[in-house]
């Protein structure tokens, strides 16, 4: 893998479908804290994505700083964002079969991905949850698109907040975005956070079909390229 360069946000996405045997040998890369949670998912399929989505960020960052994946030991934010003390920022996300991981030298990062799917009361959830301006795009949008507009705004949103650390503990509405500003920053304002929006870049990005992916960073003007991960042999 090459070296992290400044100005670049790295970008890698993944399946985490997997057999017992791959399972199996994900699990044996993580922590005693890791494996602990992965033990509370009810679901099977649950537990086995969580445990190979792991294993996938625990080797992409062995491969960053050297050191064997196992031995990577991560601390963790007031809202539990991990971070390493020493090393490059990073930022993950699944959503069904799909995890993104994104890498960069130095930063605030956040990562969003979503499978695109039907929303129960998404009209409703818009209404509650996105700013003044967020809820008239939405509104103003064409019943075919609204689904696609939706989880434009939603993985913008999530993805800034992620890059806070603070996740969905902050208000959704408390901030705005709008993603049709590409490829300027979608962040319009940000004040609540004490956040300047020219500071920032915030925007969708590529990713498979079906799926919608968001980055977050304050780094302006940064540059999104694919990361040279090899997944082979987990």
């Amino acid at each position: 893998m090459k070296p992290l360069r400044d100005g670049i946000a790295y970008i890698w996405e993944g399946r985490l479908d997997a057999g017992s045997a791959v399972t199996a040998a994900a699990r044996s890369l993580l922590s005693p804290r890791e494996r602990t949670r992965a033990d509370r998912f009810v679901y099977d399929h649950h537990r086995r994505r969580y445990t190979v989505a792991q294993a996938h960020l625990r080797r992409v960052l062995g491969n960053l700083t050297g050191d064997h994946p196992a031995t990577i030991r991560f601390q963790y934010g007031e809202h539990g964002k991990p971070f390493l003390a020493d090393g490059p920022v990073f930022n993950q996300s699944h959503s069904s079969e799909r995890v993104m991981i994104g890498v960069a030298a130095q930063g605030r990062l956040g990562i969003d991905i979503e499978k695109r799917r039907t929303v129960r009361l998404m009209s409703e959830i818009a209404r509650k949850n996105f700013a003044p301006a967020e809820s008239e795009l939405f509104r103003h949008t064409p019943a075919p698109d609204r689904q696609h507009v939706f989880f434009q705004l939603w993985t913008c949103k999530e993805a800034f907040l992620k890059a806070l650390g603070v996740g969905l503990t902050a208000p959704l509405r408390s901030f705005s975005v709008d993603p049709s500003r590409n490829p300027r920053s979608a962040l319009v304002h940000a004040s609540a956070h004490g956040e300047r929006p020219s500071d920032w870049h915030v925007g969708n990005i590529p990713c498979s079909s079906g799926a919608t992916a968001a980055i977050a960073i304050d780094c302006p003007g940064i540059a999104v390229e694919p990361l040279g991960y090899d997944p082979a042999g987990l």
